[in-house]
């Protein structure tokens, strides 16, 4: 069985004649402190590196974001302006389309009102459950809705008719969803619609 001295003697053998060189002689001392200062430094160095690319990538979102705020700021900053331009009986229509209270009646009025200029019956009212916030001064306006269904019986000229009304009517007022069924045993429809109206809260 051989020795251990044996067995690495061989890697001796290789190792010797470099250790030998005048390079390594003189300067071998000094290449290995500073590989091993390179790779220390290399290691210690990684997360800031990597902490400065991440606080740059955020720094860049950041101010994307400010550019958008700042670019909205500026699109409400002029709206207002060239709303406080508008004409008189303009920003009244605004009011009366788009109210400052919930005003559930004038709704039903509107709805009524309009299914008897047009000899419509209605057969169905239904106003959606709402919660309704009491105001403050210094709380901001925001637009909310009111969620309705209506149903309405009479011929095809009048439903259209009355339709029309409650599009152009000065309650603003979107429409959904919309269907017109038969009456069974008659020549009357049925107009379905569920829509919304909006006021400011």
């Amino acid at each position: 069985m051989k020795s251990k001295s044996t067995i690495y003697s061989r890697y001796f053998t290789y190792i010797q004649p470099v250790t030998k060189l005048p390079i390594i002689k003189n300067y071998g001392s000094t290449i290995f402190t500073l590989l091993t200062m390179s790779l220390l430094i290399f290691f210690a160095i990684k997360p800031t590196i990597e902490t400065i690319l991440v606080l740059q990538k955020k720094l860049a979102d950041q101010n994307e974001i400010l550019q958008k705020v700042t670019q909205k700021a500026n699109d409400l900053s002029q709206g207002k302006k060239n709303y406080d331009n508008l004409d008189q009986n303009i920003k009244e229509k605004i009011s009366a389309g788009v109210t400052d209270i919930v005003s559930i009646k004038s709704l039903i009025q509107t709805l009524e009102q309009a299914a008897g200029i047009h000899e419509a019956s209605v057969s169905a009212l239904q106003i959606q459950p709402l919660v309704i916030n009491t105001k403050t001064e210094d709380q901001m306006r925001a637009l909310s809705e009111i969620s309705f269904t209506f149903n309405a019986e009479g011929d095809y000229k009048n439903l259209l008719d009355l339709l029309r009304d409650l599009k152009s009517s000065s309650r603003l007022i979107s429409i959904d969803n919309l269907s017109i069924s038969k009456v069974s045993d008659s020549q009357a429809l049925i107009m379905s619609l569920s829509g919304k109206a909006y006021y400011l809260k």
